[in-house]
């Protein structure tokens, strides 16, 4: 019995067959191995803070500025940084001598016309008893009948009252002229005191020296700069906030204080005002900045502990600053790395959706350095691609690393 055979296909079509089989494959292939890989994170829910984090460095409301109050020599200071005064204490001292000899010559110049003026007051009381007697004798001869009183004597009755009249004036004048000079020279008593008094220079607050600023005994002029005082208990903190943040920040706003200066639990303070001017300021790039001075008080208590444990915080110390400016109690959340703007300048990020990413819009509320709030868009446990690169694009399919 003859066995059937198999009809065999022809060569060409086998061909065929093989070829596109061999495309498909590359295609799946392709498909499998194309996948651009990425990190994913996933859409949480939780509490959000919304802050504004910048450098800063401890300051002083005010600062005392002790300097000459008179020219004069600078003896020898007894203190220097870092010591402890109180108010009204001596911190620098002049040479009193020439001030105590300037003194003692106004005194004596004071006394010595208050005798002159006492000498011209009698004088114009003789002259003026001078003039009625001879204003009487001069009245007496003009009164005269016959030839009882010569023309002559009339005549040097009427000369010594004129004279009289005139001495008087004088000596009225003198007692005016000297009267001036009197005032004159009483002022200079109290002008000669006082500044024997400010030979002693006193400190204004109780505080601390912040800088000395002469060293050697020597001759200055009035208002040179010699000392810098403060009062350490009055410290805060000056951030030198941009504008654009700024606007975002109000006083009474909770703010963490800290930094390697203060120690990794930090100290809590508390937006004490935000000053109404901006500056320009160079950034580390060269690139000009907006920025303006917010001023933070720390709090008391925390302050006095945190000194109690036996650290110091002086002034100039560069600490940072994150002032809470809004917060949620529990919200939707993503990494703020996830997101990006979009075309119009709306802000976006990619969904993975199986193995292919999604371009969303959402919808973004609080956000920080760190992590956004998501008020539309995207809902908890959706996975979201992490720093997305150039790369990725609506519908490319993805493999999660």
């Amino acid at each position: 019995m003859n066995q059937k055979t198999k009809p065999k296909l022809p060569v060409g079509r086998t061909l065929s067959v093989i070829a596109i089989a061999a495309i498909l494959g590359v295609i799946v292939y392709r498909d499998l191995t194309d996948a651009t890989p990425v990190q994913a994170v996933h859409v949480t829910r939780g509490p959000m803070t919304a802050y504004v984090e910048e450098r800063a460095q401890t300051s002083l409301p005010r600062i005392y500025h002790i300097t000459m109050p008179i020219q004069g020599r600078l003896l020898p200071l007894a203190v220097t940084e870092g010591d402890g005064v109180t108010n009204g204490q001596v911190v620098a001292r002049v040479e009193k001598k020439d001030w105590v000899d300037a003194t003692e010559q106004v005194s004596q110049m004071v006394r010595a016309m208050d005798s002159a003026l006492q000498a011209a007051t009698a004088q114009i009381k003789a002259n003026e008893a001078r003039t009625d007697f001879t204003k009487w004798v001069r009245d007496a001869n003009e009164g005269a009948q016959g030839d009882a009183i010569s023309e002559r004597d009339k005549r040097t009755a009427r000369w010594e009252h004129l004279d009289a009249v005139v001495k008087t004036e004088e000596s009225t004048a003198n007692y005016h002229a000297m009267s001036a000079f009197y005032a004159m020279t009483k002022l200079m008593e109290p002008y000669a005191r006082r500044n024997l008094e400010r030979t002693a220079i006193v400190s204004p607050v109780s505080g601390v020296i912040l800088k000395r600023h002469v060293w050697n005994e020597t001759v200055l002029s009035a208002g040179t700069r010699i000392l810098e005082l403060g009062d350490l208990n009055d410290l805060e903190v000056t951030a030198e906030i941009l504008t654009d943040e700024a606007v975002g920040i109000t006083e009474g706003d909770r703010v963490e204080i800290f930094g390697e200066a203060v120690g990794d639990d930090g100290l809590p303070g508390t937006v004490r005002r935000i000053e109404p001017e901006a500056f320009t300021k160079l950034s580390s790039l060269g690139v000009e900045q907006q920025r303006v001075n917010v001023l933070i008080s720390f709090d008391p208590e925390a302050l006095d502990a945190y000194r109690d444990s036996g650290r110091t915080l002086g002034l100039h110390y560069r600490v940072r600053t994150r002032i809470i400016t809004d917060s949620r109690p529990d919200t939707v959340l993503v990494p703020r790395t996830a997101l990006f703007r979009g075309h119009d300048g709306t802000w976006e990020t990619y969904r993975v959706d199986g193995n292919r990413a999604t371009r969303v819009g959402v919808d973004v509320g609080l956000s920080n350095d760190t992590q956004a709030e998501i008020l539309k868009g995207l809902h908890p446990g959706d996975r979201v691609i992490n720093a997305p690169e150039s790369a990725i694009a609506d519908g490319v399919r993805v493999v999660v690393e």
